[in-house]
């Protein structure tokens, strides 16, 4: 009885995905490509800006690493609300080629520079070309997706989206491995392919190509829309979520790096070479593979989630992804052990794969047919929120309460007078001082100053979310 039901569930859901048509699936290459070349960055940058004890990288604050995330956050999320209105009322196809080639730029100066005003405004042009691609490409996914399929179109989306995240942290590893400006070059070239498949896009969803361009109506029409109550709360609350969603994958890759001790599991799974990374406290699995586990999880997953909680109401699946996204995020860091990070993110996965679709689709079900872009760059409201406030707010505990070079020197002007010490030196000097290996060293530094307090306030955050999202479903009732 149990395997007839499974296997009429699978027949229902393969169904579901021979229905969507072949345009799906060229839009998902573009999105897989630009996401590849993505994520081999961003999953370098918090390392590559500001952690200490790496050899080639920026070795700047946290603050400063937080102050970059958040002009590029914001950009990033507010060039999409202006842009997808205006993909959605000329052309989607023109959109994405213009930015693909500014994204390409922001790549090669982020190469290039290492001083902080010219490589912040790197991510600016990375952020800017970023903004305009996405809402253009998922206003083009979200027409080709019959209303009844949206469910099984936006998992599919996500999980391919996934499956480009998969390749990206060890093809992020291997361009590191060779030079910390390879990460930028190689994801330029990727994202230049793009190029090739836009050629061959038909696009027949725009009609006003010929007719002049009228900004203040488009502009006016944002606005409209975003003032309605049921679109303007919706998008403010969801926010709460993107604050947690920053610290994933801003804060919690240099948490990794200063405090997980994963040497026994790499030990334990007999790992090889390329999942692994040297570091003054031993052999421990690369940071770059521990994310994998979220994004291995998310494509081999999120279909059969996001159909699993179809019967559910979009909002409350949505509460129920953002508690398991708050809670894997501190199992994430609560522990010195690097197999409690493993369970975390693990948690936090869950979440993530039931909490993006149902955002992207929520939004979706809100716009008409022909604002699907408009509505679909709404969703960035919510990120600029989060992921800015989140990186300014990350970036700030994170150096006063967590990072271990900040910690180290409060330790050495607290206990031993020394002050004016380097960063980049101030564990080794420490651990000159008091006698002790990096491994004691760090859990003496853990004990003493329990840095996995920098996550409870996200915590809170979440639980803040998941009540007015609760409030917000009792009054706007679909």
């Amino acid at each position: 009885m149990i395997i007839l039901i499974i296997e009429e569930i699978i027949n229902k859901l393969l169904n579901d995905i021979r229905s969507i048509p072949p345009i799906f699936w060229a839009l998902n290459l573009l999105q897989m490509l630009e996401k590849l070349a993505y994520w081999c960055v961003l999953l370098q940058m918090p390392i590559y800006i500001a952690q200490k004890d790496i050899t080639g990288g920026l070795h700047w604050e946290q603050t400063v690493k937080g102050l970059i995330f958040f002009w590029w956050a914001l950009v990033q999320n507010i060039i999409p609300i202006f842009s997808g209105g205006f993909a959605d009322k000329y052309s989607h196809k023109k959109t994405m080629f213009i930015s693909i080639i500014i994204i390409a730029i922001g790549y090669f100066v982020l190469a290039t520079q290492r001083n902080f005003y010219p490589f912040l405004f790197g991510t600016i042009i990375l952020g800017l070309g970023s903004g305009m691609f996405k809402p253009a490409l998922q206003g083009s996914v979200a027409k080709t997706i019959d209303k009844t399929k949206s469910k099984t179109g936006w998992a599919v989306y996500f999980m391919l989206l996934n499956l480009a995240v998969f390749f990206g942290p060890p093809l992020s590893k291997l361009l590191k491995e060779i030079s910390w400006e390879a990460v930028f070059i190689g994801s330029a070239v990727i994202i230049l392919l793009n190029l090739i498949i836009i050629l061959f896009l038909n696009e027949n969803n725009n009609n006003n190509e010929n007719k002049e361009i009228t900004y203040y109506p488009v502009i006016k029409n944002i606005f409209v829309n975003l003032l309605k109550p049921r679109v303007g709360l919706f998008v403010f609350i969801m926010s709460g979520f993107t604050i947690i969603y920053m610290q994933f994958y801003e804060t919690l890759p240099n948490f990794i790096y200063d405090w997980t001790d994963t040497s026994g599991l790499a030990n334990a799974l007999h790992l090889p070479g390329f999942m692994l990374m040297e570091t003054a406290r031993g052999t421990m699995i690369s940071y770059e593979w521990l994310y994998n586990l979220n994004a291995g999880l998310v494509f081999i997953g999120v279909v059969f989630v996001s159909w699993w909680f179809s019967k559910i109401h979009r909002n409350y699946a949505l509460i129920i992804g953002i508690l398991f996204a708050g809670i894997g995020l501190f199992l994430s860091g609560a522990t010195y052990y690097g197999s409690f990070t493993v369970i975390g993110i693990i948690v936090y996965t869950f979440g993530e794969m039931l909490t993006n679709p149902k955002f992207s689709e929520q939004m979706s079900t809100l716009a008409g047919k022909s604002e699907k872009g408009l509505y679909m760059s709404f969703l960035n409201i919510s990120l600029a929120i989060g992921l800015g406030g989140g990186s300014l707010l990350g970036g700030w505990l994170y150096k006063h309460y967590a990072e271990k070079s900040s910690l180290a020197i409060n330790y050495l002007h607290t206990h031993f007078g020394i002050n004016n010490v380097n960063p980049t030196e101030a564990f080794d000097k420490l651990s000159e001082m008091a006698k002790l290996n990096p491994n004691d060293l760090s859990l003496m530094l853990w004990k003493e100053y329990q840095p996995w307090f920098v996550w409870l306030p996200f915590i809170g955050i979440g639980l803040i979310s998941c009540v007015s999202l609760y409030f917000y479903s009792r009054k706007f009732k679909d």
